[in-house]
């Protein structure tokens, strides 16, 4: 009979450390999440949103669920994969990264991540916006950004926090946002 328990208790516990290995996070990410990147981005500053948080090497899954951006003062509209865009002007948060101007490959209001190593967004003074400009000691380098869209599984090598946020050349005149499912450790 002590076996039997000693075997049910060591199910428990395998099936609970399973549960906890993949845990999802329902997260919304606003239309004006732009962490203050691109060109345009500073007249409004909204940091991007925190997601996940893992202790290590782990696996992660960003999954749109539901909502849009509405992007422009006209009420243009754009999904996680966002919209190209001929008039736009300016630098959007991806473009910033790899330091170039819009280009009309550019996903405008896109849904992007960056994964930012837990010895930098622990240290004081950290805000998940752009590292680059003074309006934060410790901050997020735009070369780390990356697109998400409607889904996107990826590895990482240490601890750290994933923070979403929208490509966009200015967010002042945006509204509404994403629902994404975060699953990670």
């Amino acid at each position: 009979m002590t076996s039997i328990k000693i075997a049910f208790v060591l199910l428990l516990f395998v099936a609970a450390a399973a549960v906890a290995a993949s845990a999802q996070t329902q997260v919304f990410v606003s239309g004006t999440a732009s962490g203050c990147f691109g060109s345009g981005g500073v007249e409004v500053c909204t940091p991007m949103v925190a997601s996940v948080t893992v202790k290590g090497p782990a696996t992660i899954t960003v999954t749109y669920v539901s909502g849009t951006v509405i992007w422009d003062g006209v009420g243009d509209t754009a999904g996680p994969d966002g919209v190209d865009c001929d008039w736009c002007e300016g630098q959007t948060s991806l473009e910033e990264g790899h330091g170039i101007v819009l280009q009309k490959k550019t996903r405008i209001a896109a849904l992007i991540g960056v994964f930012v190593p837990q010895a930098r967004a622990a240290h004081k003074g950290f805000s998940p916006i752009d590292g680059t400009k003074d309006a934060v000691q410790v901050g997020i380098m735009p070369g780390w950004l990356f697109f998400i869209g409607q889904s996107k599984t990826f590895d990482v090598k240490e601890a750290g926090t994933l923070f979403l946020g929208i490509n966009d050349t200015g967010v002042g005149d945006n509204s509404g946002g994403f629902n994404v499912e975060v699953t990670g450790p």
